[in-house]
């Protein structure tokens, strides 16, 4: 496996030293945990905003309008890839193809059925909350604080009628508490989305966040859409579509050049199959139904930039079952 090096770019985050001494100074032994702690808790709030950044690069440069709009807003601050990278072109490509259906799928879904209140998990830099509000529907977004700040200046690029439909929450997934208080105000039913969430997480915090998933399911009803649990097998189909031959390489290094991105350690958070998931979604009360990414037409070349062959193998995956839709065993959609 070729190893990724990235380039971090424009945000400088000097940390300085300091010494731990054990045993002579327990005021200061502690102060220095608490500093501790808290630069992790930074680092890892970087590393979130990084991660997310690379997602909606990816997204923009397949040539979502949105998408641009908001890398306009927060500028060219966070990070650059190292575009020398074995097979980054390729890289490139799949993830931009990649990113580009799979926002089309969820935001699809979320309208097809009817959908007015979403409820996004982990947004990120997504353009979602600018889609959905055009529309007339709610959008809520959520994440740490970093991101939350940047996406409120969203508003300044709305009309004042959208702006009533656009709100940016501070929440973990994790944090029962704080899902709770995001979701305050939302009417049910709702439709939850998380897109490039659950392989950040370890198994025990994909467990919370399912049994705080449960809870605000029962109370608003509702489901959760995600195609993050067909992950390797998704992103190895769009990669074969495109590059026959070479899904394989192509997804072993999109995965090391997350963990680079994210300061983690992303194949060890990967569950080893779809079977494996659904048994840790069960059993915290929840049930899966596995459907079809997008039906209907879709142009999946809008710029033309396909052969006709990789077109045809790419309209195949959208036939996939690779997105779940996640609902209560005690409360239906």
């Amino acid at each position: 496996m070729k190893k990724c090096k990235l380039l971090l770019l424009a945000v400088s985050v000097v940390w300085g030293g300091f010494c731990l001494s054990l045993g002579t100074n327990h005021v200061m032994a502690a102060e220095a945990l608490d500093k501790a702690e808290t630069v992790e808790m930074e680092e890892n709030t970087y590393a979130v905003s990084d991660t997310a950044y690379l997602n909606l690069d990816w997204l923009a440069g397949a040539g979502n309008e949105d998408a641009a709009t908001i890398l306009k807003l927060i500028g060219n601050r966070t990070i650059a890839v190292d575009s020398s990278l074995p097979d980054y072109k390729r890289i490139n490509n799949m993830n931009q193809t990649l990113r580009r259906i799979n926002y089309d799928a969820l935001n699809l879904y979320c309208l097809a059925n009817g959908y007015t209140e979403i409820m996004e998990l982990g947004c990120g830099y997504s353009p979602r909350g600018i889609y959905m509000c055009e529309r007339g529907k709610n959008y809520t977004g959520c994440d740490f604080a970093s991101v939350v700040r940047d996406m409120r200046k969203l508003t300044s690029y709305l009309t004042p009628q959208e702006k009533k439909f656009l709100h940016y929450k501070m929440a973990g997934v994790t944090s029962g508490a704080e899902m709770q208080q995001a979701a305050q105000e939302i009417k049910a039913p709702m439709c939850m989305v998380s897109e490039g969430l659950w392989m950040f997480l370890g198994n025990g915090e994909k467990k919370k966040a399912l049994e705080n998933i449960k809870k605000l399911l029962d109370a608003k009803g509702g489901c959760l859409i995600t195609t993050d649990f067909s992950f390797k097998e998704y992103g190895w189909n769009v990669a074969e579509a495109l590059y026959p031959g070479h899904g394989d390489a192509i997804m072993d290094e999109t995965v090391e050049l997350y963990d680079v991105v994210s300061r983690d350690d992303m194949g060890k958070n990967l569950l080893k199959s779809p079977e494996e998931a659904v048994k840790l979604i069960n059993s915290c009360g929840l049930r899966v139904k596995r459907v079809p990414l997008i039906y209907g037409n879709y142009e999946m070349d809008p710029y033309n930039c396909l052969s006709d062959d990789q077109e045809h193998q790419l309209l195949n995956v959208l036939s996939e079952h690779y997105l779940w839709v996640i609902t209560s065993d005690t409360k239906r959609p």
